[in-house]
């Protein structure tokens, strides 16, 4: 494999450096070029040399943006000639490839005599280098593995040793690497939880309207229950902040976030919670506040959808729909209040949505019952959450008749227990073998 030699553009190193290629020759090296230096990457890649000699008149910007372009596409053993006198730092020379630093002009001997040492030299760093993310390599994916297994016992109650038998299988039904399977595990882990999260931000939307709407009626610890949906409201937002979002997703975050601030400022500074601001009544301040709820629901709503979408695994929509029945009880009992609290026309319209909610929850539970991903938890969870479902309907059903305040009690309790029902099933499908593994 023949030297290639490279040199500025200028016509007058052009013909220094065609003086020096018949020198070089003569001398018995085998000479390619020269080159211009922008045409240095392309000529490495035709010809294949063993290596590259640089002629440099002076050091600079143009010198280092070369070899780096070379060293980042083509990398070959640098030989370096200059008149110039060699920095105190040399490394960020030698991690371009540089073997050899020469006087200008160089001559043919020492250039032949210095081949040999630069082939050697750059084998050995060549070698090392792999070694070397070989082993960074290897680290890296036991760290996966160990986070994979990790994630495997808690979510299936597994050894150590079962849990690693069940990713080598895996890894070999993909014919992957148990590293590269036990990546996709966290990353679906990750994924998962964050679609968990981000749709708890719609039910606790809900949530928060249908304590306000108690809170009208005098039934129920509401303070507590708006207090404590505001503190799970804030720290899934958190949460959910921490994450390496693409831009899109931060975005929808974002809006997120200020949809929720609007909501708390609802009752104005310096309000006690659940208390209508002076001079405004029960009935104008919930029709503003479910406004304000509806525009963060739609926000979180997007927000799940975006990371559903974002994860690129089609396996984590049940994860998304078990999610989003938490949401649909909720709304289907502040729906049922707000029906009987506010004024005629208003309530009319709420009666109405009440009722697309109940064929939402209905389609969605009976998807969820006729999915293949069930096991006997799931199965025993989705019959429970059957039940509550069915007397939830019944308090909804009662709600406007004489019977009105029990009805409200039970739209309030299995609303409730729907919620938990769903938390327990959602992490179910979170930490199943199937949305875990694809």
């Amino acid at each position: 494999m023949p030297l290639l030699i490279a040199c500025p553009d200028a016509p007058a190193d052009l013909t220094e450096a065609q003086a020096l290629a018949g020198r070089l020759q003569a001398a018995g090296v085998l000479v390619a070029g020269p080159v211009p230096c922008h045409m240095l990457v392309r000529e490495v890649v035709r010809v294949a040399p063993e290596a590259v000699l640089l002629l440099a008149p002076a050091l600079g910007e143009p010198v280092q943006q070369t070899l780096t372009l070379l060293a980042g596409s083509a990398a070959k053993p640098v030989l370096l000639a200059t008149a110039a006198a060699p920095p105190a730092d040399l490394q960020p020379w030698l991690d371009l490839n540089l073997v050899a630093w020469l006087p200008a002009p160089p001559d043919p001997a020492a250039v032949a005599a210095a081949l040999p040492l630069a082939r050697a030299r750059f084998a050995r760093d060549q070698a090392q280098q792999q070694a070397l993310a070989g082993a960074l390599a290897r680290l890296d994916e036991r760290k996966w593995v160990d986070r994979a297994k990790g994630v495997l016992m808690r979510a299936q109650q597994l050894s150590e040793d079962d849990a690693f038998a069940l990713l080598r299988t895996a890894s070999m039904q993909a014919n992957l690497r148990v590293g590269e399977v036990s990546r996709s595990l966290i990353e679906a882990a990750q994924a998962a939880e964050a679609i968990n999260r981000a749709g708890q931000l719609r039910m606790l939307s809900q949530r928060h309207v249908k304590a306000l709407a108690l809170r009208a009626v005098a039934r129920g610890r509401v303070e507590d229950t708006l207090a404590e949906t505001a503190q799970r409201l804030q720290r899934h937002l958190d949460w959910l902040e921490r994450l390496p979002l693409p831009p899109a997703v931060a975005a929808l975050l974002a809006a997120t976030r200020s949809a929720w601030a609007d909501l708390q400022h609802t009752a104005g500074p310096g309000a006690a919670p659940g208390a209508p601001r002076a001079g405004l009544a029960w009935p104008a301040l919930l029709a503003e506040t479910d406004a304000l709820a509806e525009q963060l629901l739609e926000r979180a709503d997007a927000l799940t959808g975006a990371l559903e979408a974002t994860s690129g695994r089609r396996h984590l929509q049940v994860v998304n729909l078990s999610g989003r029945q938490r949401m649909l009880a909720q709304r289907l009992a502040k729906q049922a209040l707000l029906a009987g609290l506010l004024p005629a026309p208003q309530a009319g319209m709420q009666a109405q949505a009440a009722a697309r909610t109940v064929r939402e929850f209905e389609t969605a539970l009976a998807t969820l019952e006729r999915a293949p991903l069930a096991s006997d938890a799931i199965r025993a969870a989705l019959a429970q959450a059957r039940g509550q479902w069915q007397r939830l309907l019944d308090g909804l059903r009662r709600s406007d008749g004489p019977d009105a305040s029990a009805a409200r009690a039970t739209l309030a309790r299995e609303s409730e227990a729907l919620v938990t029902s769903f938390d327990e099933l959602t992490s179910l499908y979170e930490h199943s073998m199937q949305v875990l593994l694809g």
